[in-house]
């Protein structure tokens, strides 16, 4: 409905709910992270450059997505960076990042951390 005005108390349980719901995506994110960060310890690292932003406007993250070459050719992955107060980095396309890369299959990497940027 057009025009609609909510009471006081209505939009504070509207903000409520939104920072609950985005407690708890960042929370699966982490772990779903460690997890992905755990199993591939031994695929060998590849370096990559950042190709695009996306911004998430529901959430206060970015997805980063990111280009590598392996002997076998070009391909690309991405990530979700999240929005942190600790860690209040700035991503720029030209970027570069490291990934770890499945020597049985290229197209499966995860990323590991952000590289030197490109001068």
């Amino acid at each position: 409905m057009a025009g609609t005005a909510f009471l006081p108390w209505e939009k504070w349980f509207a903000w409520l709910v939104h920072k609950v719901a985005v407690a708890i995506r960042r929370r699966s994110h982490r772990i779903q992270r460690e997890r992905s960060l755990s199993r591939p310890r031994n695929w060998p690292q590849v370096e990559g450059t950042v190709e695009r932003i996306n911004w998430d406007i529901s959430n206060p993250r970015e997805e980063v997505v990111y280009s590598y070459s392996t002997p076998q050719g070009y391909h690309a992955g991405s990530f979700w960076h999240w929005f942190e107060s600790a860690n209040a980095r700035e991503i720029r396309v030209g970027d570069r990042v490291v990934a770890r890369v499945n020597p049985a299959d290229d197209e499966a990497a995860v990323f590991v951390q952000f590289s030197q940027r490109l001068t």
